[in-house]
């Protein structure tokens, strides 16, 4: 009697055991792709925080509110006008990705030709800290500016991502949509 209740005691713990140690290893299985994919993300996020710097990286990535603006030129160019508009939450996360791309970092050619950005994105993080990035998609460029206007880094666009979102916030522009189709030729 003993042993038939020595042996259910000794199943009933090795059943433990087994159910303990399989779910052990399927967290510790989930847990190392996530690190995998944390560490994809680190590596992109290094890029971009040397090539910026820590205080512009952490406004750009932390931004409470960011707000995208067009500048548009008449035809006597004495009346320009600028358009505003706020980026979504959904926009932010694509913006994100684009910014955080390791090919945005990587150049700055030397252009010949009149720096001239007609597309900007203006970051505004807590404690009142806000940077701007213009986009000139005609000399393919792009710079970021502190608050104050100041030009911080400048490089080359090598991708029309930006530009596609331009496109996205600014649907009735048909400068960025004409762009778009010159791309694709």
């Amino acid at each position: 009697m003993k042993t038939k209740l020595f042996n259910r005691l000794t199943m009933k713990v090795s059943l433990f055991v087994v159910l303990s140690s399989s779910v052990a290893t399927s967290c510790s299985a989930y847990t190392n792709n996530a690190s995998k994919r944390d560490n994809t993300t680190t590596a992109k996020d290094s890029v971009m925080r040397k090539a910026l710097g820590d205080s512009i990286y952490t406004v750009l990535t932390e931004a409470k509110t960011v707000s995208a603006s067009l500048k548009l030129k008449t035809k006597d160019n004495k009346n320009d006008s600028i358009v505003n508009v706020k980026v979504s939450k959904n926009d932010k996360y694509v913006l994100d990705f684009i910014l955080s791309a390791p090919s945005n970092y990587v150049s700055n050619d030397t252009v010949y030709g009149k720096y001239v950005p007609n597309f900007s994105l203006s970051f505004n993080a807590a404690k009142g800290q806000s940077c701007v990035a213009n986009f000139d998609f005609g000399l393919g460029k792009w710079n970021i500016c502190d608050a104050k206007g100041k030009e911080i880094v400048r490089y080359d666009l090598p991708t029309t991502d930006v530009l596609r979102l331009a496109n996205r916030l600014f649907p009735e522009c048909k400068y960025f949509s004409e762009l778009l189709n010159m791309t694709r030729k």
